[in-house]
C-alpha cells in the first residue's frame, strides 16, 4: 500500500478547508457589505496579530538564546520585528481615518484590536482543545477481540 499522500487528496483537503468561506461568499454574494470596511478590519487584524506574535517570538527567541549559550542574534532580530509592528500600528492608525473603524481615538482602536485578537485566539484555542479531546474519546484499541 502506498503511504504517500496523493496530490488529488491534497486538493480535496484544501477545498474542504476553504468550503466554509466559499459558502459564506456564495450565500452573501449580492449583499451590501462595504468592502472598504472589510479591508480595514483585515488590515487591523493583520497588524495586531503580527505585533502580538512578534512580541511572543521575542520571548521565545530569548529563551532559545539562553539554551544556546547566549547568541543574541535571534532575540535582537525579533525585537526589531516587534518594534516594527508597534511603529507600523501607531503610524497607520494616526494617518487619518483609514484604520480607525468607528473608534474615537488611536488608543481606543489599538485596544479594540488587541481585545479582538485575544478573544479570537481564545476561541481558536478552545475549538482546537475540543477537537483534540474528541479525537482522544474516539480512539479504540487495536487488539480488541471480536465477540
Amino acid at each position: 500500500m502506498n503511504k504517500r499522500v496523493q496530490p488529488r487528496n491534497m486538493i480535496i483537503a484544501g477545498l474542504i478547508f476553504l468550503l466554509p468561506t466559499i459558502l459564506v461568499v456564495l450565500l452573501k454574494g449580492n449583499s451590501t457589505y462595504d468592502t472598504e470596511q472589510g479591508l480595514t478590519r483585515f488590515v487591523n487584524a493583520f497588524l495586531t496579530s503580527y505585533t502580538v506574535a512578534s512580541v511572543f517570538l521575542v520571548v521565545n527567541m530569548f529563551q532559545y538564546s539562553k539554551s544556546r549559550r547566549e547568541p543574541s542574534a535571534p532575540w535582537i532580530s525579533m525585537t526589531y520585528a516587534a518594534i516594527l509592528g508597534v511603529l507600523a500600528t501607531l503610524l497607520l492608525t494616526s494617518q487619518g481615518g483609514f484604520l480607525m473603524e468607528e473608534n474615537g481615538s488611536q488608543r481606543a482602536q489599538i485596544l479594540y484590536n488587541v481585545i479582538h485578537f485575544i478573544v479570537t485566539s481564545l476561541a481558536i484555542i478552545i475549538a482546537v482543545s475540543i477537537m483534540i479531546l474528541l479525537s482522544f474519546v474516539n480512539l479504540e484499541s487495536k487488539d480488541r477481540t471480536q465477540t
